[in-house]
C-alpha cells in the first residue's frame, strides 16, 4: 500500500501519516461495505479504503481532486505506458502558450511551462481513462517542479531559470536537485509515470468519483461509512493556495470563491453538513484546531449522535515549511460517531 500512495499528489494536509489511526476505528468492509468520502482532496483516505476492500464513492468540488478520483479510485485496470508519455512531446497545433505567458518564469521555468502547454493539450485529447491518468501525471509534474511543492516561492524559480545556483537558498537547491527539476522533462515524466501506475488496482467493486458540492453529494449517495475531511475553519483556503495549479489544469484564469468551511466560522457549515448526513450509520470526521478545540467538535457531533471515539493527534500538515510555533500547536482532531440502532 505504501507503493500505491506514491501515485497521489503530495499535497500539504494529506492524511497518509494518519491512515492507520483513522482506519483502526472503522468497521470492516464485511460489516460496512460502502465507504463515502465527501472531500476527496489528495485521495489518500479513499485509496486506502479501496485497498481495504470497501466500495468507494468519493467526491470533491475541485478539478484537481476529480482527476485523482477518476484516475485511481474509479479506474482499476488501465495504465499508462511509455508510448503514452512520449505522445506528450508531440507538438499540438492547439496547445497555445497560456502557461508560458502566465506562469513563466515565476511559477515555472520557461522550459517546464512550454512542455506543460503542449502536454496538457495532448492529455485533454486522449480518451478515458487515459486522459485522467495523463492529467494526474501532469498535475504531479507541476508539483514536482515547485520548490518543496510550495506555490508561494517565486524567486527560486527565477534563479533556476537563470542558472543562478550560487544565489539560491541551499535548502531549495537540495530540493531542486533531489527532484531533478533542472533536468529534461522526459526524465521527470518517466519517473512520475511509474508512480502513477503503482496506484492502479482492482478491489472487485465498481468505485465511483464525483465532482459536486459536498451538501449535494451526501444527499445523492448511500453508504455505510461517511468520511468528512472538509477545509478547516480559520486555515488558508486551498482554492487560493493552489490557484496556479488549478488554472494550469483548466487552461484559463479563474476567480476562486473561498470555501465556507475554511472561514473562521466554518464549523457552522460543518454542522449544516452533519444535519444532512443522518442516513449514514458511521461518521468519521477529520478536523483542524486552528479555530476549534476537540471539545468544540465533539459537542457539535453530539447534537446528532453519540461519539464513539475522539482524539487530538499531534500533526504537522506542511512539514517542510512549518515554523516551531505551528509544530507545537497543530493538532488533527479525529472523531468517530455511530448512529443509534
Amino acid at each position: 500500500m505504501v507503493r500505491s500512495m506514491a501515485a497521489l499528489p503530495p499535497y500539504a494536509g494529506g492524511k497518509r501519516r494518519l491512515l492507520g489511526t483513522i482506519f483502526k476505528h472503522l468497521p470492516s468492509p464485511a460489516e460496512a461495505p460502502t465507504f463515502v468520502d465527501a472531500f476527496l482532496g489528495g485521495g489518500s483516505v479513499s485509496l486506502m479504503a479501496k485497498a481495504r476492500g470497501y466500495r468507494v464513492l468519493c467526491n470533491d468540488v475541485a478539478e484537481r481532486a476529480l482527476i485523482v478520483g477518476m484516475a485511481l479510485i474509479e479506474n482499476d485496470r488501465v495504465r499508462i505506458d511509455e508510448a503514452d508519455t512520449l505522445r506528450l512531446f508531440v507538438p499540438r497545433a492547439e496547445a497555445g502558450t497560456f502557461i508560458v505567458d502566465r506562469f513563466a518564469p515565476s511559477v515555472l521555468t520557461t522550459k517546464h511551462a512550454a512542455f506543460l502547454d503542449n502536454a496538457l493539450a495532448v492529455a485533454r485529447s486522449a480518451s478515458e481513462p487515459k486522459r485522467w491518468l495523463l492529467l494526474l501525471l501532469l498535475l504531479k509534474y507541476v508539483l514536482r517542479c515547485r520548490p518543496m511543492g510550495n506555490f508561494g516561492a517565486r524567486t527560486i524559480v527565477r534563479q533556476l531559470e537563470e542558472g543562478a545556483w550560487e544565489s539560491m537558498n541551499p535548502h531549495y537547491v537540495r530540493d531542486a536537485l533531489a527532484r531533478t527539476i533542472d533536468g529534461h522533462p522526459k526524465a521527470l515524466v518517466e519517473n512520475i509515470r511509474k508512480q502513477v501506475n503503482r496506484g492502479i488496482f482492482s478491489n472487485g467493486h465498481r468505485n465511483r468519483a464525483h465532482r459536486m458540492d459536498a451538501f449535494e453529494f451526501i444527499q445523492k449517495v448511500e453508504g455505510d461509512v461517511l468520511y468528512l475531511d472538509p477545509p478547516y475553519a480559520g486555515t488558508s483556503a486551498y482554492e487560493t493556495g493552489l490557484r496556479p495549479l488549478d488554472e494550469i489544469l483548466v487552461g484559463h484564469p479563474i476567480e476562486p470563491e473561498r470555501s465556507r468551511f475554511s472561514r473562521r466560522d466554518g464549523i457552522q457549515a460543518l454542522g449544516e453538513l452533519l444535519d444532512l448526513a443522518t442516513a449514514f450509520p458511521v461518521w468519521v470526521l477529520s478536523y483542524g484546531n486552528a479555530e476549534a478545540t476537540l471539545d468544540d467538535v465533539v459537542r457539535l457531533v453530539q447534537k446528532f449522535r453519540p461519539v464513539q471515539h475522539a482524539e487530538a493527534i499531534r500533526f504537522v500538515h506542511c512539514t517542510g515549511l512549518a515554523g516551531k510555533e505551528h509544530r507545537e500547536r497543530n493538532r488533527e482532531l479525529l472523531i468517530v460517531a455511530r448512529r443509534m440502532s
